[in-house]
């Protein structure tokens, strides 16, 4: 087990008493996305943000003391990683997620070091403007960050909104014609690789 594994799955398990499972996702989730990589263990202002947006402001001083707790129980005494892919629905039962993640990786693979960055960043920053509820924008800025991770399944209309306003972002990054061009080599290399997913390729685009 990774220690970025061990400390989601120490979260969890102190923060399990006071949130129901698809919230411990998304606490999780934030944690990952804000306060992971800061040089020091930063679960102050962490369990500040949980009690304003769980409205945990009465039990702030428990949900501390069982985080910090948590954190020092031996592996076995540890729930599951929320953000595991064994611990959420299969992505292969949600063909969608499947092609959106596929589609994704090849767009990103087809540009440069530099370019991919730049889109990813862009999209990252987009996500802010999508209208996405909390829960499905984190599993959304997780997986952006960290790609080779499994996505939470999503809906296909979320994943069909989030591939158009892609695009846009392709056209304004880089033109509409290198970004049809772009779109249309990566869903081809899609359907080459992963034939199975052309039904859900074609439901998206």
């Amino acid at each position: 087990m990774s220690p970025e594994e061990r400390r989601r799955r120490a979260l969890a398990t102190g923060l399990a008493p006071y949130l129901d499972a698809d919230a411990v996702a998304e606490a999780v989730a934030l944690w990952q996305r804000d306060y992971a990589d800061r040089p020091c263990f930063s679960l102050q202002g962490y369990v500040s943000e949980l009690c304003k947006r769980f409205d945990l402001a009465g039990r702030r001083h428990d949900l501390h003391l069982n985080l910090v707790q948590a954190m020092s129980l031996p592996d076995r005494r540890l729930a599951a990683d929320p953000l595991a892919r064994s611990d959420r629905p299969d992505a292969a039962g949600h063909p969608c997620t499947a092609a959106f993640q596929a589609l994704m990786v090849a767009l990103w693979e087809a540009l440069n070091e530099a370019e991919a960055s730049q889109l990813r960043l862009d999209q990252l920053t987009d996500l802010r403007r999508a209208g996405l509820d909390d829960a499905r924008r984190q599993a959304m800025e997780y997986w952006f960050n960290h790609s080779r991770a499994d996505l939470v399944p999503q809906e296909r209309a979320t994943l069909a909104a989030l591939l158009n306003r892609s695009y846009v972002l392709l056209c304004e990054r880089f033109g509409p014609v290198r970004a049809d061009r772009l779109l249309k080599a990566a869903a081809d290399q899609v359907r080459h690789q992963r034939p199975e997913l052309a039904s859900a390729l074609g439901a998206l685009l």
